[in-house]
């Protein structure tokens, strides 16, 4: 009966934590940060940034990179405390944030890997991270909830379609009327 019972509160404590962490990747790393990262790789001013890291050592990197990524983990957990104990819009404010200064982190890992996993250690950590995210993302309960999630997001796109589309042509109807011209 106890086993049932911790068996239990560890599925849900495992479904609260995989919704977390779903939410994150898909909501705001895909659809915010992902777009802010490939903006601030694109940028020709930080060609010369980049060919400016590759010289730096690789302890120097390894620092940098460090600062960064602490001070982003810190504000994400601050955020999501801020979040749970009822501070929504502070929380989702600081979170919001702080994606800037993560893109810029990813956007630095992304060029200097081959440097930082020159580290031991670093390339040890790295590969337990990512057997993590791969564990999590082979669960039964990850792929119950993204398989939720997905079908949430396609009954919204469908519910959302009629309401956009009208949006969209009522712009196109307001851009063509003669009042709006600048003539």
């Amino acid at each position: 009966m106890l086993i049932t019972i911790i068996a239990k509160i560890t599925d849900i404590a495992l479904g609260i934590l995989v919704t977390i962490y779903i939410v994150l990747e898909e909501l705001i790393w895909e659809n915010i940060a992902e777009p802010i990262y490939t903006f601030i790789h694109g940028l020709s001013i930080l060609h010369k940034a980049e060919a400016f890291i590759n010289e730096l050592n690789r302890h120097v990197l390894l620092v940098l990179f460090l600062a960064l990524f602490i001070q982003v983990e810190l504000l994400g957990i601050l955020a999501l405390q801020m979040i749970g104990t009822g501070n929504v819009i502070a929380g989702a404010a600081l979170y919001a944030g702080k994606i800037p200064v993560a893109a810029f982190t990813f956007w630095l890992f992304r060029i200097s890997k081959e440097k930082l996993m020159t580290f031991e250690w670093f390339k040890q950590a790295y590969d337990l991270v990512i057997s993590v995210i791969v564990k999590i993302k082979m669960s039964s309960i990850h792929q119950r909830i993204a398989a939720r999630l997905k079908s949430v997001k396609e009954w919204l796109k469908i519910r959302l379609y009629s309401p956009r589309l009208y949006l969209i042509n009522l712009l196109k109807i307001l851009r063509n009327l003669k009042t709006f011209d600048k003539s």
